[in-house]
């Protein structure tokens, strides 16, 4: 499944330029949900196959996720698939049910020696730093330089929020993640200095969680995962209030329901180079 007469990499500068169509700015977060248990894997594989079969070239994943990565890597080996952009994470792990945080040397190359193995791949695309603070960047920075000067990983970037974005986008990572939709636009101002710069913006919760979501309960398992997410990050009322308001204007854009409208507002407003859904 090549990209016809384009490479990926002539398709990443695109998007950072924002010459992409809607389609190339599009990309699978694969993650909490889709590496649970009761989450079946043949309906991750069938679902990465039909992103791919509509556009789709990015996909991003963590070891955070359970078995999120391996199941990536089995889902791209099985369709066989080529000229696909992996991105994973480190810094952030499990231990039962708390999440452990270790930026450290030997954490990080463990961490990328498993996601190679797991990914079934020679080098990651880019390779974030998961929800460090400013000191933990500087101190990940040589060992992630070194991974690139080494050929293992080719881009860095930073997945996070506030002061750590500003401070990666000042350090020189290639790359920052953090949430960015219509309702919650925080990361508006960094994400604007970053594409100046060329950065890589890469927007997650770009549809809010499923705030637009016509349904009004949960009617599956990765709904209440969602519903869950959103209500733990805080706030949930304020959100559920601006969700209303918002999707009262973008029910009168034409031709786009509200969750197509917001998705167009994150990949359509020139600030977000990628929208991870």
């Amino acid at each position: 499944m090549a990209l016809s007469g384009r490479t990926v990499d002539a398709r990443r500068r695109d998007c950072i330029s924002g010459r992409a169509s809607m389609n190339a700015l599009l990309g699978f977060g694969v993650s909490g949900p889709h590496g649970a248990r009761w989450f079946a894997e043949k309906k991750l594989t069938r679902l990465i196959a039909q992103a791919i079969d509509g556009g789709v070239r990015d996909f991003d994943t963590a070891p955070f996720y359970g078995d999120a990565q391996l199941r990536l890597g089995r889902a791209l080996r099985s369709i066989g698939a080529r000229e696909i952009l992996v991105s994973t994470k480190t810094g952030t792990r499990r231990a039962g049910l708390r999440a452990v945080k270790d930026f450290s040397a030997n954490a990080i190359r463990a961490d990328v020696e498993g996601s190679l193995k797991g990914l079934g791949r020679e080098f990651l695309d880019t390779l974030y730093l998961h929800g460090p603070a400013p000191a933990e960047i500087d101190a990940a920075l040589p060992v992630l330089r070194a991974l690139q000067a080494e050929g293992t990983v080719r881009r860095i970037g930073v997945c996070g929020e506030g002061a750590a974005l500003d401070h990666a986008l000042a350090s020189g990572f290639d790359a920052i993640m953090g949430v960015f939709n219509v309702i919650d636009r925080r990361h508006e101002g960094v994400f604007s200095r970053a594409r100046a710069r060329g950065v890589q913006t890469v927007a997650i919760a770009p549809l809010a969680q499923g705030a637009f979501a016509k349904q009004s309960a949960p009617r599956s398992a990765s709904d209440a995962w969602r519903l869950a997410r959103a209500t733990m990050r805080g706030g949930a009322r304020s959100k559920s209030n601006a969700a209303i308001k918002a999707s009262e204007a973008l029910s009168a854009v034409e031709s786009l329901s509200p969750s197509g409208a917001a998705l167009a507002f994150v990949l359509q407003g020139g600030l977000a180079s990628l929208a991870l859904t």
